[in-house]
Parts: C-alpha cells; structure tokens; sequence
C-alpha cells in the first residue's frame, strides 16, 4: 500500500526531473534517444527501454512502468527508484533516505519510539540546522531545479523555399541587396 500523500502522475514527475536535468546540463534539453540510453545497466549496454517508450512515459501516454522501467528511468533521471512510485513525492527525503547509511540507522532507532521519537529526532535535526548556520527549517519535498539557462539557438538547415521565394532571394542576391 502506498503511503499517504497526493498522487502525482509519473509523467509531472518526469518533467520535473527533466527540468533539472536540462538545468544541470546548461539549459539544453536532453532528447528522448538520450535519456533512453541512459537507461542502460552499463554505459553502452542494452537500454532498459526504447526512446519511444520514453517519450511515451514524458507524454503520459503509459503510466505505469515495470520494475525494469522505473530502475532504467532512476538511472536515467539520477533519482532514486521510489519516487517514481505513486505517493513517494518527497525527493528531498528519499534522495538523503538512500544516500546516507546514517538516515537510515537514525529512522531504524526510532521506529518503535512512536511520534514522541518522531518528535525528538525532528527537534534535534532543527537544531542541528540552525548550529550548521541554516536558518531556514522549511526544506521543500522537491528541491527547485535550477533556473534555466538560455539555450543557444541550434544550427539547422533553412527551411525550403518555395519557387517564386527562392527565385526573389536570387534575384535579390545578384542585385547586391
């Protein structure tokens, strides 16, 4: 059973990832053919999932997902497996959950403590903020991705004239104008 909390569609999940994946890489959209290939166990490996299938979970068009998938998808996007999962929204909390050995032990101390543990362990991570010069004691569930970048505009081929276009560009071009 999934835990309490809104149920965010993996899609809107998606898009956030890739929000700060394009702002990690200088504002420039990573394509689907990529993201896809980043699925892969090994670099260079077989893709956990095509590019179609990518653009299908970023479109919404599939919404749930193998186990194969959501560990290809982690893998791609860089975050853990469960918050792809329905009503795992806080990737704050679950990054740092699989991150630091220690999180888990502290949690491991405190699941029988009940919510007076919960309420020490909190108190005592507040403090511990404050002394560590964080003044603020209200971390976001998903941290904002970083603002995006400009993206350069990319170098393409000029879209195809029709006749009487291309005949005034010559005519234009032989003028001198």
């Amino acid at each position: 059973m999934p835990p309490p909390g809104r149920d965010i569609p993996l899609a809107s999940k998606l898009a956030l990832l890739l929000r700060r994946k394009a702002a990690k890489a200088g504002g420039k959209t990573v394509s689907t053919r990529a993201l896809a290939a980043a699925t892969a166990e090994q670099p260079g490996g077989k893709a956990a999932m095509t590019h179609q299938a990518m653009n299908d979970f970023l479109n919404g068009v599939k919404t749930s997902a193998s186990t194969t998938q959501l560990i290809g998808l982690a893998r791609a996007f860089d975050c853990p497996v469960t918050y792809l999962l329905p009503g795992y929204n806080g990737l704050t909390s679950l990054t740092v959950y699989e991150a630091q050995q220690d999180a888990r032990e502290a949690l491991r101390l405190i699941h029988d403590l009940g919510a007076d543990g919960a309420a020490e362990l909190l108190d005592a991570a507040r403090e511990i903020r404050l002394r560590h010069g964080h003044r603020d004691l209200t971390v976001p569930e998903v941290p904002e991705p970083l603002p995006p970048l400009a993206e350069p505009p990319r170098p393409g081929r000029r879209r195809r004239l029709s006749f009487s276009e291309a005949a005034e560009r010559a005519v234009s071009d032989l003028e001198g104008n």
